[in-house]
C-alpha cells in the first residue's frame, strides 16, 4: 500500500529519482518473506534484526532504491545496529544523495509506513511528519494536509490474509483503501 500511496505522490516534492524512490518504498521491508509468520511487536529481537539485516544489504542494480531501504531500517532499529550507521556514507555516496535530501525522502517513507501500517491493523492513526498531517481511521480511510498527490483522491483495494491459519491457510481478504485531502 505504501507504493501505492509513493507513486501518486508530487515528484517534484521528492528529492531523489522519483521512480527510484518509489521502487525503494515498494520494498522497503523486503526483509521479511513474502509470507512471512513474523508478527509485528512480537517476535523476539533476534529473530527481529535479523529480517532488518537481510533487508538492509544492497540487492538491487539502482543504489537510490537500497538508500531508501537502508534509511527506512536505519531509521527503525536506531542504536541497536551501529553497522547500519556507518554504512551510511558509502550509501549516501553511492546513490549521490546528500544527507538532506535523504532525511527528507525518509520522513516521507515514514509516513507511509504509518498510514500503512495503521490500515493493515485496522487501527486508527494520527500524526504530523514534517509539514504533512494524517489520519487513519479503522474502517481504511484516510486524509493527508496539506494534499501532496498527483491525484485528487485515491482509491486502492488491498488484499491481505486471514489472521486465523495463517501462512498455512490462505484465505484472502479484501478491504477498501481511501485517501482524501483533509
Amino acid at each position: 500500500m505504501a507504493e501505492a500511496i509513493a507513486a501518486a505522490w508530487r515528484p517534484d516534492t521528492i528529492p531523489l529519482p522519483f521512480e527510484s524512490f518509489v521502487r525503494g518504498v515498494a520494498l522497503h521491508d523486503r526483509g521479511y518473506g513474502e509470507l512471512d509468520n513474523d508478527s509485528l511487536g512480537e517476535v523476539e529481537q533476534a529473530r527481529w534484526l535479523e529480517i532488518m539485516r537481510r533487508g538492509f544489504e544492497p540487492q538491487d542494480d539502482d543504489p537510490v532504491v537500497d538508500l531508501v531501504v537502508a534509511l527506512h531500517i536505519r531509521r527503525l532499529v536506531g542504536n541497536a545496529t551501529p553497522e547500519f550507521t556507518a554504512a551510511l556514507p558509502a550509501r549516501l555516496e553511492a546513490g549521490g544523495v546528500s544527507e538532506a535530501d535523504a532525511a527528507a525522502a525518509d520522513a516521507i517513507t515514514n509516513l507511509f509506513d504509518r498510514i500503512s501500517f495503521s490500515f493493515c491493523f485496522e487501527e486508527e492513526g494520527a500524526g504530523t511528519i514534517g509539514s504533512l498531517a494524517y489520519t487513519v481511521a479503522a474502517g481504511g480511510a484516510a486524509t493527508l494536509a496539506p494534499w501532496p498527490l498527483v491525484v485528487p483522491e485515491l482509491v486502492k483495494t488491498v488484499v491481505g490474509y486471514r489472521a486465523d491459519g495463517y501462512p498455512g491457510r490462505l484465505e484472502p481478504v479484501e478491504r477498501s483503501f481511501r485517501l482524501d485531502p483533509a
